[in-house]
């Protein structure tokens, strides 16, 4: 077999998802899943073991490794440490209907306004005009 003869991972889920059944887990996983991957990003780009991210989150390595696995889907309580942690906003959407989703982003910055100046050195009281 080529290379070029082999699916991608896209298509074979595009296939999968055709499945009734399949589809309904997908779609009931999938804050699992993003939290999973969101864990996951965060403990590797730092170099941290699933230990020490579970003692960051008051967790025990146990934990942290069925999250990456997404194997349950994380209460809130959980969430709302990784959001702080990662100093990262959180949007949960829950819609009737339809399966709850979750994004993590980062915060907004707010921009200055166009008359603002930055402040540098020491405030200084204003000179008095000499007449």
């Amino acid at each position: 077999m080529k290379l070029g003869d082999l699916r991608t991972s896209q298509e074979v889920l595009e296939d999968d998802l055709r499945d009734p059944a399949f589809r309904a887990e997908w779609e009931r996983t999938a804050v699992a899943r993003t939290f999973a991957l969101q864990l996951l990003e965060y403990r590797t780009a730092r170099g941290l073991s699933q230990d020490a991210v579970g003692q960051l989150l008051g967790m025990k390595q146990p934990q942290v490794a069925r999250i990456e696995a997404a194997a349950h889907t994380p209460n809130l309580e959980t969430l709302t440490r990784f959001a702080k942690l990662a100093g990262r906003e959180l949007d949960v959407k829950i819609l009737p209907g339809h399966e709850p989703t979750l994004q993590f982003k980062l915060p907004r910055i707010k921009k200055a306004s166009p008359t603002a100046r930055p402040v540098r050195g020491r405030a200084s009281a204003p000179k008095e005009a000499v007449g």
